[in-house]
């Protein structure tokens, strides 16, 4: 049975992972998805008809693209909605692996809280979702993992390229889309001039363990505070920075995950400071790994490859 300070931990735990600290990827997403968006706002009261542009926000896993998007748009005052709620500015759709059209478009329908039938083609689904999207006067159309779209046929391909570029034309239905995924999509979104010239492109970069050390202290620091928790000096050196960024494989939103685990780890331990050890524990309840391929433990740790996750058979995670 959970005890209430159990209990405790795990509110603040699930509260911790909502939080949103801002960082240089979040403020170059931000920039291009306000004025894309502002630019549709101004078109849309003048009753202009013209072409919306959309953004392809592009990253490796873990960087914090999707969490920049939503939170990109609480600012500019879209907030998260849910099926039956009468009016949804944006809907976020997360597109399934098999990323033909019918299944992009099955998806969209799903979000607004209908399901396709099998019998219905690729454009009666759509043309569910469109009347939808108006009655719910849906504005931003945000496409998480776009780039599934890259491992279709070439028919599905080349009709998912025509859809991306019919959301931004002229139309009473027009809506800014944004589009969400890991660099490969890029090979797509090139592979279409008109495409491309319809998608502003924003690359979340990776961590770097020459420029972002500082920052990943004080990224801890700042979650470590909404928690309650102080610094131990164990965690405060360059060497902890380091070993902390490899261990997130260099993306923010990994890193931001890994903190507020080791957070949880001192929470339940009683203990009102975070050290190395609570990392340690945290990366291995993950991991379930040997100390050898810990890298808040191993002596060698820049030589760790993130795919390295040996697991010892006779320990098994508690």
């Amino acid at each position: 049975m959970l005890t209430s300070d159990t209990q405790d931990v795990r509110r603040l735990h699930q509260h911790l992972r909502t939080v949103f600290f801002k960082n240089e990827n979040f403020t170059r997403v931000h920039s291009i998805i306000e004025e894309n968006i502002v630019d549709a706002l101004a078109a849309r009261e003048a009753g202009d008809l013209a072409e919306t542009r959309g953004v392809a926000v592009l990253g490796c896993s873990g960087a914090g693209k999707t969490a920049s998007v939503l939170h990109s748009l609480s600012e500019l005052g879209f907030e998260r909605t849910k099926v039956g709620d009468r009016e949804r500015p944006y809907l976020l759709v997360r597109l399934s692996a098999n990323a033909s059209l019918k299944a992009v478009s099955a998806d969209c329908l799903a979000e607004i809280g209908w399901r396709a039938r099998m019998q219905d083609s690729a454009r009666s689904i759509w043309q569910e979702v469109t009347h939808y999207m108006r009655e719910l006067n849906t504005f931003i159309l945000v496409l998480d993992e776009i780039q599934h779209v890259r491992t279709t046929g070439a028919n599905d391909k080349a009709a998912l390229r025509d859809f991306l570029k019919s959301l931004v034309q002229p139309s009473q239905n027009m809506v800014v889309p944004i589009v969400v995924g890991m660099e490969e999509f890029r090979e797509v979104l090139v592979s279409d001039e008109q495409l491309r010239r319809r998608y502003d492109q924003v690359h979340v970069r990776a961590l770097s363990p020459v420029e972002d050390l500082k920052e990943t202290v004080q990224t801890l620091d700042r979650y470590a505070s909404k928690a309650g928790l102080s610094l131990d000096s164990s965690v405060m050196s360059r060497d902890f920075a380091e070993r902390l960024l490899h261990a997130s494989k260099y993306a923010f939103g990994e890193m931001y995950s890994i903190c507020v685990a080791a957070i949880r780890r001192t929470l339940l331990d009683g203990s009102a400071t975070i050290e190395l050890s609570h990392f340690q524990e945290a990366y291995n309840r993950r991991a379930d790994c040997v100390p050898a391929l810990n890298p808040f433990i191993a002596t060698d740790f820049q030589n760790l490859k993130p795919t390295d996750q040996a697991i010892d058979p006779n320990k098994r995670a508690v």
